[in-house]
């Protein structure tokens, strides 16, 4: 069992490696954000400067294709009383798609384009993205000042251990939950709000016998809470005695992820809906009603960086929102890289590789290696190295990790690690872990890690590389065959460490009956309490 945590550890060190970039793009927003107060306008609105509206095609009925009403001449916009004589084709590329028998095409330069403009800000300014994977570029230099920025503020968050990240956590955990707030309390009111919410409230039941669904689902709750990377082990052991309520503490945390997550969604989906609204008022392809034609930005790094910009550069006080939205952004990012930077620097330690060498010092040196080893990051073809990282890297260990872990505690030893492991949470807490935990735990659970993982691997092209081509001229980036390869060479790569330590497990260190459970150095602990014993 000691590979189920080097497995842990690893996964943890990767997703650590490429998390961190999003809090570099987060800043590199906040930092063209305040760059911008002087001119007032907001970089990727589509007054910047430097960017003009491109060219493009509108597909309008050859019955009212001669009149002059339908689109103006003048701004390029479309009459909203002929939107159902436009064609819109279905895979989303106008601008190469072909029109039907008895359309016109008619090419425009439109005035107002809020959604281009957010785009062409996230992948040139941003991003500079290249044409694929197989062509890194040149390194984006503003990107690396914030990449490195992000990581400055990682390491004097935790060089000190939790004695410095516990109180940074004051802030970066509260301040989100205040602008979310603020952020609710702005999205309700905002016209067409309540096609988003509608769309957030009312199932569609047919997606649940789509696997992919299931699947995003569990990767979803397993990065929000932390499962299968050890972060929570390691916290765990700072700072908590034997009779912490753990078992309180665990629901607790789980009942205000998804209450957060519930919450923050009726703050998503209004701000959705309003961007639906405006954008269906400057392309006849989208609709006010519906948030189908967002379906490119509605998840990822498309709903941070492109819906939510665009929705605050048409609000009015656009600066105001934009400072709130990317300082959330960072507290969610910082803290959420300190957890996982920590605790491998934890694991480190309590592996004897720290050694002599100072905590600050050590800390250093972790973070220098996974600062260099995620420079590939900040090149021009980052993004797709991102990608990869994003859906590849974790997906096997987590469901793995956290098998084991269930297949350790319940079966290991004919059920005597649970047995007492029952023993010492009643005697500690006074809590009883019944039948309910213990079928969950032995059946449940192992058996849907399961099947997650066998539609896992059904999935093989995680990024639709056999599909892709290159950008901007043909697709949104090619990716080459091998990016698959190598993608589930790094998704096994943390059991690889997990065989290793099943086959070479290191001896059990000798421990002594009494350890110092206080800075005085007549305390001592023994296995029930901390005593205070004689000077002699």
């Amino acid at each position: 069992m000691q590979g189920v945590g080097i497995a842990a550890t690893i996964c943890t060190f990767l997703f650590s490696l490429y998390y961190i970039v999003i809090l570099g793009w987060t800043l590199f927003y906040l930092g063209r954000t305040l760059g911008a107060v002087y001119y007032g306008v907001l970089p990727w609105s589509d007054g910047a400067e430097g960017f003009t509206c491109p060219r493009r095609e509108l597909h309008l009925h050859g019955s009212v294709a001669a009149e002059p009403l339908a689109i103006n001449s003048l701004t390029g916009l479309y009459n909203a009383s002929y939107a159902s004589s436009f064609w819109c084709p279905t895979n989303n590329q106008a601008n190469h798609a072909v029109a039907p028998q008895g359309f016109v095409t008619k090419t425009v330069v439109p005035q107002s384009c809020p959604a281009q403009a957010a785009v062409w800000f996230w992948e040139s300014q941003v991003l500079m993205k290249s044409s694929g994977m197989d062509e890194l570029g040149g390194m984006h230099w503003g990107l690396v000042a914030s990449y490195t920025v992000a990581w400055l503020a990682v390491y004097f968050s935790i060089f000190k251990g939790v004695a410095s990240s516990g109180k940074v956590v004051y802030v970066t955990a509260t301040l989100p939950y205040l602008a979310l707030t603020a952020f609710f309390i702005r999205a309700i009111t905002l016209p067409n709000a309540g096609v988003g919410v509608m769309f957030f409230v009312w199932p569609d039941f047919s997606l649940l016998l789509d696997g992919s669904v299931w699947f995003r689902a569990v990767i979803q709750i397993f990065y929000s809470l932390g499962v299968g990377f050890g972060s929570l082990i390691a916290f765990a052991s700072h700072g908590n005695d034997q009779t912490t309520d753990f078992i309180g503490d665990a629901m607790k945390v789980s009942f205000i992820n998804c209450g957060t997550s519930i919450f923050a969604g009726f703050v998503v989906f209004p701000v959705l809906g309003y961007v639906a609204g405006e954008l269906s008022q400057v392309d006849p392809c989208i609709a006010s009603n519906s948030l189908k034609g967002l379906s490119d930005v509605l998840s990822g790094t498309g709903l941070a960086f492109i819906a939510f910009p665009i929705a605050i550069s048409l609000m009015p006080g656009s600066f105001f929102w934009a400072f709130l939205f990317f300082i959330m952004l960072v507290s969610l990012g910082i803290d959420s890289e300190n957890g996982t930077v920590q605790s491998v620097v934890t694991v480190l330690e309590d592996a004897g590789i720290r050694g002599n060498i100072p905590k600050p010092v050590f800390t250093a040196m972790f973070c220098l290696v996974c600062y260099v080893c995620g420079l590939i990051f900040v090149t021009q073809g980052g993004v797709y190295w991102f990608n990869l990282f994003d859906n590849y890297a974790t997906v096997i260990a987590m469901l793995s990790v956290t098998f084991l872990e269930c297949i350790g505690l319940m079966w290991c030893d004919r059920g005597a690690i649970w047995q007492s492991f029952q023993a010492e949470v009643l005697k500690w807490t006074g809590r009883n872990l019944g039948r309910p935990c213990e079928i969950v735990w032995k059946f449940q659970v192992p058996a849907l890690l399961l099947v997650m993982t066998g539609v896992t691997l059904s999935q093989w092209d995680l990024m639709s590389a056999s599909g892709s081509g290159r950008y901007p001229d043909s697709g949104t980036g090619f990716l080459p065959m091998w990016s698959v390869w190598l993608g589930w060479t790094l998704a096994f790569l943390p059991l690889v460490g997990l065989v290793l330590g099943m086959f070479f497990p290191r001896a059990p260190q000798e421990q002594s009956n009494t350890q110092v459970c206080t800075d005085d150095p007549k305390a001592i602990v023994s296995f029930d309490k901390c005593v205070i014993v004689p000077d002699a």
